[in-house]
């Protein structure tokens, strides 16, 4: 928006440079240069995903056999699509970044600090380049190589380096374009936030590389600085996977220097991105994208319609359900919002359901996206404190369970209280035959992926990317693989894991920085010597937690906050599963919580005939559901451990 009303202030000489055609030319060049990169990647999760689910489902399953050396095989190939993908994202300037400021500040300041944080963004990468160019140097000085087919290892770490070479230009770009959309003088402004960008870099490094007496000595109040200066820039539009990476490297440098940064950054980077276990990530955004593609997602929720029609309020009892499917399917909240609102809001509108009740139930149940696995927020968790993803998939489905009931009883409650639900309708047997028989590709994909990994048959990664590959042929039976709808998919799935491996990138580093400093350690020992209960001490962190998700998304908060308050956690004594557990449940309550949750935003983006009293009345019963929820989960910490014992 801001561009378009720049276009029609600025002068022939402002102009004159940044709208010649130059600027577009090389971005439309990039974009395609990534876009064949992106789609070779996407390509070889394919035949990942393909080669490990014959690998698992045929050879090993009927014949007792696997691929020999697959482990180094898969490694090796999801290096390199991830790498691929990563630059493309960039192109499509997927980066996560906080608006909540957006309407604080004039569209210009706006405008500007956005480009100052592209600047910020550039910085980081040249800082990245320098730290996978510091690995392939010493892979090829050691020649260390894999066990069995004996793979250097600097093939994976060199084909790193291409793509953040790739992507060094593309960032470059943006913050030309970003500098475009600086009303009134975009020149100017382009290089004041440039130059303030490169001041930013050059101060952090100066007060790393200079103060290393003061980082040592005041350990605690260093870490404090950093936090501080971390919530500013991501409230200042930097964003978060920038922001992340900028504050870890000068804290590292300030604590060990320079060099250990630069390794630090690089090591963590490379051990990310060639290992194979992580991989579920990309598999399961590409199983969602299919999964909605097929129609499998809208199948869910026609069962459950079905289901719940002789109920009063049972089209929003089918909607909860409907959510819990959908997200069982996508894990993704914002998602569940957005395709089950759209489908689910007009229905009940035209069906009589209040406005509140019908804002309610769609908000609330969007976050059973994040509640039901395949969370990528729960992956995300999994990896920062180094605990199983299949166990805390698992850990994840009492608590679903236990939304979802106490969902439908806020509803059945509203119901009886006055909220406008219509009676039922009876039973149809041929519907419920019908939408039953069309979920079953939905059903074996989902006792496949998830009881897979419950029995032990899969892991998490061989279940996703059997997921994938499934929600792939069921798209093509149904008729649904055309090139467009592909092409969609691999869109999303690239700019999904571009934005995530950033962010990962730089939360790794900033966890090293926390673990190896002792700082978790000191607070968990500060917590301890309050003399408060641990219950006490986790429920205030709740309600942090809950406050922040009002204003943040899971992903954002699980890099910024997991390692810490994981090592605060064992201190209290408590699971680390458990915790990573809770740490969604109430992270999710925020995003519904008034009058800044993030679903509620989404919810008025579908309906944007919806008053936001409506939708604040709408959601309190269900807010009231997940601190009962919560209380539940303090109270008895061993009930989402219940199916791993």
């Amino acid at each position: 928006m801001a561009q378009e009303n720049a276009d029609l202030t600025l002068t022939a000489a402002e102009t004159a440079p940044v709208t010649a055609g130059g600027l577009d030319r090389l971005a439309r060049g990039l974009a395609g240069l990534t876009s064949l990169m992106a789609v070779i990647g996407i390509g070889l999760f394919l035949v990942v995903g393909v080669t490990m689910s014959v690998d698992v489902v045929i050879l090993r399953t009927l014949f007792v056999i696997s691929i020999p050396g697959s482990n180094e095989i898969y490694a090796a190939l999801m290096c390199t699509a991830i790498a691929l993908v990563m630059p493309n994202g960039l192109a499509a300037r997927a980066i996560l970044e906080m608006d909540l400021l957006v309407n604080t500040f004039p569209a210009r300041v706006v405008a500007w600090l956005r480009c100052l944080g592209a600047t910020i963004f550039a910085g980081c990468l040249v800082a990245l380049a320098w730290a996978i160019w510091g690995q392939v140097e010493m892979a090829w000085q050691t020649g260390s190589q894999s066990l069995l087919f004996q793979i250097p290892y600097w093939y994976s770490y060199a084909l790193i380096l291409f793509a953040l070479v790739v992507s060094l230009p593309v960032s470059l770009v943006n913050v030309a374009l970003q500098a475009r959309e600086i009303p009134g003088a975009p020149v100017a402004g382009g290089l004041s936030a440039l130059v303030a960008g490169v001041a930013v870099l050059a101060l952090g490094y100066w007060l790393a590389a200079t103060h290393q007496t003061y980082f040592l000595s005041n350990m605690m109040m260093s870490a404090l600085w950093l936090v501080i200066a971390l919530w500013v820039m991501i409230l200042l539009f930097v964003p978060v996977a920038a922001a992340l990476t900028f504050c870890a490297l000068v804290g590292v440098m300030g604590f060990f220097g320079s060099g250990a940064a630069i390794s630090v950054l690089g090591s963590e980077t490379v051990g990310l991105l060639t290992s194979a276990d992580l991989a579920i990530i990309p598999f399961f955004l590409m199983m969602g994208s299919f999964a909605v593609t097929s129609g499998m997602a809208s199948d869910i929720y026609r069962l459950a319609n079905a289901l719940f029609s002789p109920f009063r309020g049972g089209l929003a009892l089918a909607t909860v359900a409907g959510c819990a499917g959908f997200g069982a399917l996508t894990g993704s909240s914002i998602a569940t919002v957005a395709t089950i609102g759209s489908a689910a809001f007009p229905e009940m509108k035209k069906r009589g359901y209040s406005p509140a009740l019908s804002a309610g139930t769609i908000t609330a149940g969007g976050t059973l996206g994040q509640l039901t696995p395949p969370s990528t927020a729960i992956v995300v968790y999994a990896l920062l404190v180094e605990e199983s993803i299949g166990s805390l998939y698992m850990a994840l489905l009492i608590p679903a369970a236990v939304t979802l009931a106490l969902y439908m009883v806020a509803i059945v409650l509203s119901v009886r209280l006055g909220a406008a639900g219509p009676a039922g309708e009876p039973w149809d047997r041929r519907e419920i035959g019908a939408a039953a028989l069309r979920c079953i590709p939905a059903f074996i994909l989902f006792g496949l992926v998830i009881g897979g990994i419950f029995f032990g048959v899969f892991t998490a990664t061989e279940a996703a990317s059997l997921g994938a590959i499934l929600a792939v042929v069921v798209t093509l039976l149904r008729g649904r693989l055309t090139r467009q709808n592909f092409l969609q998919v691999a869109s999303d799935t690239t700019k999904s894991t571009s934005m995530i491996y950033f962010l990962i990138i730089g939360a790794l580093t900033l966890t090293f920085l926390m673990s190896s400093t002792g700082v978790a350690q000191e607070l968990s020992r500060m917590l301890l010597d309050t003399q408060l209960a641990p219950w006490v001490i986790v429920s205030l962190i709740a309600v942090l937690f809950i406050l922040l998700g009002t204003i943040m998304d899971s992903m954002t908060i699980m890099m910024i906050t997991a390692s810490t308050t994981g090592a605060l956690m064992q201190g209290l004594g408590y699971d680390l599963i458990w915790w990573g557990v809770m740490m969604v449940v109430v992270v999710e309550i925020g995003v519904i919580t008034p009058p800044f949750g993030i679903n509620l935003f989404m919810m008025r983006s579908v309906a944007p005939e919806l008053s936001l009293t409506e939708m604040y009345r709408g959601v309190i019963p269900f807010v009231v559901a997940d601190l009962l929820k919560v209380a539940l989960l303090i109270a008895l910490p061993g009930l989402p451990l219940l199916l791993l014992s």
